[in-house]
């Protein structure tokens, strides 16, 4: 069967759909960085973004951390030679002071965070019982709200019991 002039590809124009998908390629292992900021608005939701507002100044500014690489991926080690350390030979270490630091920054924020889902979750309840009361409430999708924020107090409860 013959193709047709308009599905045949031309050794250049292989190379450079080559050429580009390795570009992609290599773009895609590079690891996503970015500064966090916290804002709150006039009604007092907490927002955590990586994208800066204009004109209005973050309570909190996570800066980016370069240099840092994911550690290397673990191989089967074998027989008779020694336990690996603890930790990769190229992380980063840190004094036990600005590890602290560290600790209490995040801990405070995850506090501040279980506040912020706490009362979601009585303003999804109380939403959720006024649901009850009116006929044609999509009770469904209420209770779906409460185990949502049910569920994140509890995540947050477990990331909170590993700094504490």
């Amino acid at each position: 069967m013959a193709m047709t002039h308009a599905f045949r590809r031309s050794p250049t124009r292989r190379r450079a759909t080559a050429t580009l998908m390795g570009f992609a390629l290599m773009g895609a292992g590079l690891s996503a960085q970015a500064e966090i900021y916290k804002f709150v608005d006039e009604h007092g939701m907490v927002t955590y973004t990586n994208i800066p507002r204009p004109g209005v100044k973050p309570q909190l500014v996570i800066p980016d951390a370069p240099g840092i690489r994911p550690p290397p991926v673990a191989t089967a080690r074998r027989p008779g030679s020694p336990a690996p350390s603890a930790t990769p030979g190229g992380f980063p270490r840190v004094d036990s002071g600005t590890q602290r630091k560290r600790d209490d920054m995040r801990r405070q924020l995850l506090q501040e965070e279980l506040r912020s889902e706490q009362l979601n979750l009585d303003g999804a309840r109380a939403a959720l019982a006024a649901g009850a009361r009116q006929p044609g409430a999509d009770m469904a999708r209420l209770r779906d709200a409460v185990r949502v924020h049910e569920k994140n107090i509890e995540m947050l409860d477990k990331e909170l019991s590993y700094i504490r």
